[in-house]
């Protein structure tokens, strides 16, 4: 708020954007007096240059912060593992700390020179006043509906479409608009039931009416993660609960789709790639990948840009990347201890399973064998189908 009101003095709107932030909460006057003390204290201490570098950086970090956990938590919905470098971090988050006010601003006066408007029109021009009312009705809910687009594409450190962005933006927009009208209206009813206790109320109401915001935000972003890949959806839920066998598997199964197209110099694969390619739910696809990159099976190419989703290949040489490897990998990886090898049960152990690994097709190369899923259910296939002949029919 400090910075928006920093902002709006410089061009001359200081006045108008208090007297729009008094309109909007009506209901509590009392609270807005307090916000609009600390920040005047705060724009006065600064431009008498008390703790102004002290200040601003203290404020640059708590942004900072606050938005890295956001960042944090669409990254889970997206299930990425590698947020944004600290660099990014800074240059993005401070760009966005900056610009918002000066949307907000814009936005602002551009409501008010539309009103000024309306009341300046002459008699003959009338009848383009219920036009232009109707669209100060629409206007605020654009607004959020753009405001949310760019959060959904922005916050998670991958590439996010625009189509399935403004998708979620759109329920997710006409939600908060409720929600803003049932605030404000709690908030008047509350005032006039009881002066004092109504008063008392407004801090966990306003907390409660947070809550439920931040809800539906994180709600959108997970419709837009859904339909981002809807076509990787329509395999089941077994990801919620396979087996270590199937799991051992399914590591075999996509490090050797990965090898085949390294073998055969084909572009890299990307998470969506594999997921379509074996026909895999994409969040089983998600953590046997990150899993596989962990234990140095797989590595990533990074793309820090965002404009690309990231791809895999293979860590080391493929001559060299067996089923026997990647098996022995996944057993060791994590062990954080020694196991005393003169114990006479761990030694049978480990004879049996150097017995197992001794067949040939065990230290078989990856991209030479013919791994592929061997069973599809056929439900999964009419679900697939279904839903790209219903997506077709819906364009």
């Amino acid at each position: 708020m400090a910075i928006a009101f920093a902002i709006a003095k410089g061009f001359g709107l200081r006045g108008l954007l208090e007297q729009w932030i008094r309109d909007s909460f009506v209901a509590q006057p009392e609270v807005i007096d307090t916000l609009l003390g600390f920040v005047n204290s705060y724009l006065s201490h600064t431009n008498g240059g008390i703790f102004l570098g002290f200040g601003l950086l203290l404020l640059l970090w708590t942004l900072l912060n606050l938005t890295s956990n956001i960042e944090n938590a669409f990254n889970q919905i997206w299930q990425v593992q590698r947020p944004r470098s600290v660099f990014r971090k800074v240059t993005d988050y401070t760009a966005v700390f900056f610009l918002l006010p000066v949307f907000a601003v814009v936005i602002l006066g551009l409501s008010i020179y539309i009103y000024s408007f309306l009341g300046s029109l002459p008699a003959d021009r009338q009848v383009l006043k219920p036009a232009a009312l109707l669209m100060m009705k629409v206007l605020p809910l654009l607004l959020i509906w753009l405001f949310f687009t760019g959060l959904f594409m922005f916050m998670p450190n991958t590439k996010v479409k625009f189509s399935s962005a403004a998708m979620a933006a759109l329920p997710t927009s006409l939600a908060f608009q409720l929600l803003q009208y049932g605030y404000v209206h709690s908030q008047m009813w509350l005032t006039s039931y009881n002066a004092i206790y109504g008063s008392f109320a407004a801090l966990p109401l306003f907390m409660f009416m947070s809550q439920i915001a931040w809800m539906i935000t994180l709600y959108g972003s997970t419709l837009a993660y859904i339909d981002q890949n809807i076509q990787n959806f329509y395999y089941g839920e077994e990801y919620l609960t396979i087996s270590r066998r199937y799991h051992d598997y399914l590591c075999i199964l996509l490090t050797a789709s990965v090898c085949r197209r390294f073998a055969a110099q084909q572009p890299p694969a990307t998470m969506n790639d594999l997921a379509s390619e074996n026909m895999l739910h994409i969040r089983l696809v998600n953590d046997i990948i990150y899993e596989l990159c962990k234990i140095g099976i797989l590595i990533e190419v990074v793309n820090d840009e965002k404009d690309e989703d990231s791809a895999y290949l293979p860590a080391y040489d493929i001559g060299q990347m067996t089923m026997a490897t990647i098996i022995k990998a996944l057993d060791k990886y994590d062990e954080g201890f020694d196991i005393p090898e003169d114990a006479e049960a761990w030694g049978i152990y480990c004879k049996q399973r150097d017995c197992m690994y001794a067949a040939p097709f065990w230290h078989t190369p990856l991209h030479l064998t013919n791994m592929q899923l061997m069973h599809i259910p056929e439900e999964a296939h009419d679900r697939k189908k279904g839903s790209e002949d219903s997506r077709k029919n819906h364009c």
